[in-house]
């Protein structure tokens, strides 16, 4: 299948929030990287719950692919998402505010299936939105 597709699909799939296609579209070896953050998530099951999590959080949550380049196997989607801070998150308290940002992620599909994926964006920024920028 067409690495772009499976890309597209992801986000559709999230913002959605159908997670059993999120998931399909995942390898069971998937090293799943929040660059900003410095986290990572191994396979279908650890990415799709801290997906869970955040979008509990954050019911209004939604990716929007602003471009897409891809090469081969490598797929480059620029994005913008929003959300507003409406649950408990981290120990914290919701407060109502929410958060616009914009991003890139690098995707490496392999046999119809995401095998490494990298998200950069700006987490301070995200954060001071929300006021929590204490959690970095």
């Amino acid at each position: 299948m067409d690495p772009e597709k499976i890309v597209r699909g992801l986000f559709a799939a999230l913002n959605e929030r159908d997670y059993a296609r999120a998931a399909g579209a995942i390898a069971e070896h998937c090293e799943w990287w929040s660059m900003p953050a410095e986290t990572l998530h191994r396979g279908p099951s650890a990415i799709v719950a801290g997906l869970r999590e955040f979008t509990a959080a954050f019911p209004d949550w939604r990716a929007d692919i602003e471009r897409v380049t891809a090469s081969g196997s490598i797929v480059a989607a620029e994005w913008g998402s929003s959300g507003t801070f409406r649950h408990p998150f981290r120990g914290r308290e919701p407060n109502g505010r929410s958060f616009k940002r914009r991003g890139c992620s690098v995707a490496d599909v392999q046999g119809g299936k995401i095998v490494h994926y990298r998200d950069y964006f700006d987490r301070a920024s995200m954060l001071q939105q929300l006021d929590l920028i204490d959690l970095l």
